[in-house]
């Protein structure tokens, strides 16, 4: 029997959009109208970065006996929460820590390390999905030691090593700065994934790889610990209409109407003013034309 890779896949948005979408019928003010169709985009394209980066994980490592692979896992600890779009976790406790964005029509990352992505014909600043990852791994890395998720090898828990990168779209032009000015080679195409984590692992010196191996897990024991972090996903509930100040649906308030004096069912204003015509036989009140016909 094959073993499971992928413990998690991503969540839905679907019902997001929907109720996004509804509420836009009940905006009272442009404003709200245009920060809701910004969030509906912002979640659709949000998306479709993941999906492209899912897309090259799940090609390349989905079936592997040396990896295991978490999509889109959320966690709080401490007060803090973290919005991992994908983890890739290896027999030696290599974490990967990969943050989809997507910049389709093109990013710059300037000498100091500020981003800008095109939008609408011209770069706008954007926060740094760098320091947003590093913020990730921080608090990833707090849960686990401090829940003592980790194995322990000698009675000593295994010391992971936590790899950041930013997978953008193979079509995104990415204008970066020289290597010595700002290294940006974290921000990387979603294709060039596998091509990374080779270098990376032909870089290891002697003594490192002489470390490595003393520390070599079983699959089994990194899909245990790969479950115990699918565990601990907090999926976010978020209360739209609370977010936005849009207040109850008025179209679900009972309307007025008109009623029928016998059973109280709705009737028409034809039916009201038939009966409000003739007042000498249903005595000034209206009734539906069923009860009509008892008089």
């Amino acid at each position: 029997m094959r073993k499971k890779m992928i413990l998690k896949e991503r969540d839905s948005r679907t019902k997001d959009i929907a109720q996004l979408t509804e509420l836009l019928s009940l905006t009272s003010t442009n404003r709200q109208k245009v920060l809701i169709e910004r969030k509906i985009d912002s979640i659709k394209k949000g998306e479709s970065g993941e999906d492209d980066s899912a897309y090259y994980i799940n090609f390349y490592f989905g079936d592997s006996k040396r990896w295991i692979v978490i999509h889109d896992l959320r966690i709080e600890f401490g007060g803090k929460t973290a919005q991992i779009d994908h983890l890739l976790i290896n027999r030696l406790f290599d974490i990967y820590i990969l943050e989809s964005k997507n910049y389709r029509y093109g990013i710059k990352i300037t000498t100091n390390g500020e981003f800008e992505a095109y939008y609408r014909e011209r770069y706008i600043g954007i926060p740094s999905p760098i320091e947003q990852n590093r913020r990730h791994i921080t608090l990833l890395s707090e849960l686990i030691k401090k829940t003592d998720l980790l194995p322990k090898r000698l009675a000593v828990p295994i010391r992971p090593r936590f790899f950041n990168y930013i997978l953008v779209s193979p079509k995104a032009i990415i204008k970066r700065p020289s290597l010595k000015k700002f290294d940006s080679s974290s921000v990387i195409k979603a294709d060039t994934l596998k091509s990374v984590i080779n270098e990376n692992a032909d870089t290891i010196d002697g003594i490192s790889a002489l470390s490595s191996i003393v520390k070599l897990s079983s699959f089994s024991t990194v899909e245990k610990f790969g479950r115990k972090l699918v565990a601990l996903h907090r999926p976010a509930t978020i209360n739209w209409r609370k977010k936005y100040g849009i207040g109850p649906d008025e179209r679900r308030k009972p309307k007025k109407g008109y009623y029928c004096a016998g059973c109280r069912a709705p009737i028409s204003a034809k039916e009201a003013k038939f009966c409000w015509n003739n007042k000498s036989r249903f005595k000034g009140k209206a009734f539906c034309y069923k009860c009509q016909k008892q008089f």
